[in-house]
């Protein structure tokens, strides 16, 4: 199967408190409520049990298929707070998608899959997910594409290639992956070269199956108030099935869809850029953009509903975080008229880590707001949440660098102080050394509905160094500690990035 739900968190991360509850001295905003199933130990004994459903969204049909979990290690564990002792109590997983820990005391519990923590007082879990594409064979080897083709609108230097294939489910750009790219005024593509693998999904295409590959044609056009942007515009169409490490060459026409659209936004940019020093005090802004697609209604459900090609709509005009009040902006639309028109829109800073002289590794973070395309038109565009605000590791300012804070460590902070989180997730990682510069590696997500977490056993280790990323997550209706998976219309998150801190 090519999905792995262990792999799919897109963005999200997890951990929790044990049985014995929150312990006193936790610093939470005095609205929080503390589960009382957390705070007292029952003697009961019950079973955790989760099901991994897979349902595969493809054009040539849908179709849900159980997720192996036999090879997962899977593991419950609860938490005195008297003692700050985690107990772990093994489970198993199975290859028909579900997974059992027996014999767990009541309580709140982190459920271990992997290296995600989901932190619940729940014992069922819904591990489902939802995946764009068919189920197929993923390419691991280079296996090479080359599309000539005619019929392009005059290229400019800020057009781009889209790639993707809709039942297979692979999304890619045709930028600095491809050699051969087309010329300023050229009109085709003449032996336009990039590997599929490295495209994302990269699903074995096969033509029997209904496979399509398209190529289309983002060009840069101006709005109705002369703001720069990439629209749909023309668009490449092409059966072809491929052998994995195998070349192929296609070729065809670029054909103008006759459906069309307009958008338009009133884009807060100054809002994004006022949450800047939350994320860190230290943080640098990089990057803020809009774009808008189209997808089956299903997928606003699934994990990558939003996420990548075909676009109709990318805005990222300029540097500033000035407001924006675009107006119009048209393209053209290949996709069906009946999918669901999607939005997104997001900011982006850095916060750098080094190890000793070794060059520093630079973590990027987003605050992103995520709503259908008709909410987007409605209002103005602005974070539908922000940052946590005073992080702490135990009781330190966590923005500090940090050391001797324990292998037992604690996250703690205070609500955001726009809009409201449904859910927060916490990820952890671990920085080293290679060739000179340093690497960071996550080793640990956790998800909570509490403003703390404590990380478990075997996260922090003696000698490492290490810093976390705390999102903060509004997803209406859902729970991302018994539904990690699982996604829903509007959506937002924003970043927290700590400084380092060591045991």
């Amino acid at each position: 199967m090519k999905v792995s739900l262990i792999s799919v968190g897109l963005l999200v991360g997890m951990a929790g408190v044990g049985c014995g509850g929150l312990d006193e001295a936790e610093a939470v905003d005095a609205p929080a409520s503390l589960d009382a199933a957390s705070e007292v130990t029952q003697g009961l004994s019950t079973q955790v049990t989760g099901s991994s459903q897979v349902t595969f969204i493809a054009m040539s049909g849908n179709e849900t298929k159980p997720y192996d979990q036999s090879a997962t290690s899977v593991v419950a564990y609860t938490r005195d707070s008297s003692t700050g002792t985690f107990t772990a109590y093994p489970g198993t997983g199975s290859a028909d998608g579900t997974i059992s820990v027996p014999n767990v005391p009541s309580g709140r519990v982190y459920l271990k899959l992997g290296s995600r923590y989901l932190v619940s007082t729940s014992r069922t879990f819904d591990l489902g997910s939802t995946a764009w594409g068919r189920d197929g064979t993923l390419v691991s080897q280079p296996t090479p594409l080359t599309v000539s083709a005619t019929g392009m609108s005059p290229w400019q230097p800020e057009d781009y290639l889209d790639v993707y294939s809709l039942n297979a489910g692979a999304f890619g750009y045709a930028g600095s992956i491809a050699t051969g790219r087309p010329l300023t005024g050229a009109t085709s593509l003449s032996g336009l070269s990039f590997d599929y693998a490295r495209l994302a999904n990269p699903v074995l295409l096969d033509s029997s199956r209904g496979d399509l590959l398209s190529l289309a044609q983002m060009r840069s056009q101006t709005s109705a108030n002369g703001v720069p942007y990439r629209g749909m515009h023309k668009v490449f169409l092409s059966s072809v099935t491929q052998v994995e490490g195998q070349p192929n060459s296609i070729s065809g026409n670029f054909t103008q869809p006759a459906a069309t659209g307009t958008f338009s936004v009133d884009w807060r940019r100054s809002a994004f850029e006022a949450m800047r020093t939350l994320v860190n005090p230290t943080a640098v802004s990089t990057y803020n953009e809009i774009w808008m697609s189209s997808r089956p209604a299903a997928l606003s459900s699934a994990g990558a509903a939003i996420s990548g090609p075909p676009l109709l709509v990318k805005l990222n005009p300029d540097s500033l975080r000035t407001d924006i009040v675009t107006g119009s902006m048209t393209y053209n639309n290949p996709l069906p008229a009946t999918w669901q028109k999607v939005a997104s829109a997001s900011a982006g800073f850095t916060k750098s880590y080094a190890l000793g002289t070794a060059t520093p590794y630079t973590m990027n973070v987003d605050i992103r707001v995520e709503q259908e395309e008709s909410a987007f038109t409605a209002a103005p565009v602005e974070p539908l949440v922000g940052p946590v605000v005073a992080p702490l590791v135990n009781t330190r300012g966590a923005f500090q660098n940090l050391t001797g804070v324990g292998v037992d460590a604690s996250l703690r902070w205070s609500k955001p102080s726009v809009g409201t989180a449904t859910n927060y997730v916490v990820n952890i990682y671990r920085l080293g050394t290679s060739n000179g510069a340093t690497t960071a590696s996550r080793v640990a997500m956790l998800h909570t509905d509490l403003q703390s977490v404590h990380l478990p056993p075997d996260v922090l280790r003696p000698g490492g160094t290490y810093f976390a990323e705390i999102q903060s997550w509004y997803q209406p209706g859902s729970n991302l500690a018994t539904s990690p998976f699982k996604r829903a219309l509007p959506r937002a998150r924003a970043s927290v990035l700590t400084g380092m801190f060591s045991p």
